[in-house]
This record gives structure tokens, sequence and C-alpha cells, in this order.
């Protein structure tokens, strides 16, 4: 997990927390117009050179879910802009051996937020909708280039690191 810079959340979030209601914010349907329906893409706002926070569209599928993941030590805030997600977040409890504690799930709308800032988060999102695609902002206290996928198996759990993918940037 990496040390970064302290930031107030609280802040940040207030000042995005509207996001959702602001002229030309992006709904699914800009992105992607029926009967195409999309896979999950993790679309990057801006390109450049390393920074101190990294700001993403995720397209969310009908249905689709992420496997129970951390976010390498990144504090993190997710917008709700398009659709329904639910989040179901637990406590990382990170000496060995590794293993998650249930925290609480939420049901996330338009215009709704979740956001963490401890080191040990680790969550699982997945659009309730079986039909319509769902659209969320991601803004993260660093870039996000890896991260551990969870499961749990047998009474222990067990984790795998990843690389993180991108899409191709955007200017919306």
């Amino acid at each position: 997990m990496r040390d970064h810079k302290q930031v107030d959340v609280d802040n940040v979030v207030s000042a995005l927390s509207s996001v959702a209601t602001w002229p030309g914010c992006p709904q699914s349907g800009m992105l992607f117009s029926a009967p195409i329906t999309p896979a999950y893409r993790r679309i990057p706002l801006g390109v450049g050179t390393a920074r101190n926070y990294e700001a993403l569209l995720i397209l969310w599928p009908p249905g689709h879910a992420t496997p129970l993941h951390d976010h390498d030590g990144l504090w993190g805030m997710e917008f709700v802009l398009d659709g329904v997600l639910e989040v179901e977040s637990f406590q990382l409890c990170p000496q060995p051996p590794v293993h998650l504690e249930h925290d609480h799930s939420l049901v996330v709308g338009v215009g709704d937020h979740i956001a963490f800032s401890q080191a040990d988060y680790a969550h699982r999102c997945r659009n309730l909708s079986k039909t319509r695609q769902a659209l969320s902002l991601h803004v993260y206290g660093g870039e996000l280039n890896c991260y551990r996928s969870f499961t749990h198996d047998d009474g222990q759990w067990f984790s795998e690191f990843h690389r993180t993918t991108r899409d191709e940037a955007t200017s919306t």
C-alpha cells in the first residue's frame, strides 16, 4: 500500500456531490446507444504524466458485478451518474492470514455516492438492473495501477494481485 499526501476526502466529496446534475454530465446512453450492450469499461478522464489523483468513468453492463477488491491503499469516491449500483463494503485485515470482515451494503442511485479514505477498505460493486446499463464517476487519490481481488473458499480468504486496465482516454 502506498503513502499519499493527506487529503480532506469530505471536502472533495462535497465539491463533487452534485456532479450528476451538472450541465453536460454524461449518461450511459451518451456513450453507447441501444441496441448495443457494452462490456464493462473503465474510461480515464484526462491523460498525462503521473499525478496525485485519477478520474474515470465506469460503464456497467446490466447485472455486471466486480470481484471483491481493494484500491491499493488509495482514498476514493464513486458517484452514480446513471442507474443504480449496490456496494458491499469490507474491512481488510492484512495481517497473515489475510481476511475480510463485511462492514455494510448500500444501494446508490443517481446523485448518490460512496467515499473511502481508509487503506484497509475493500468492496464489491454491482449494477442492480438486468436491462439497463449504469454509469459512475470514480476519483482516486493517485493512479490506481494495481489492486488485489479477494475470494473466500473453505473458510479462508485468498488474494490475487492485478494490473489495472483502462480503455482509451476520452474528452467527455
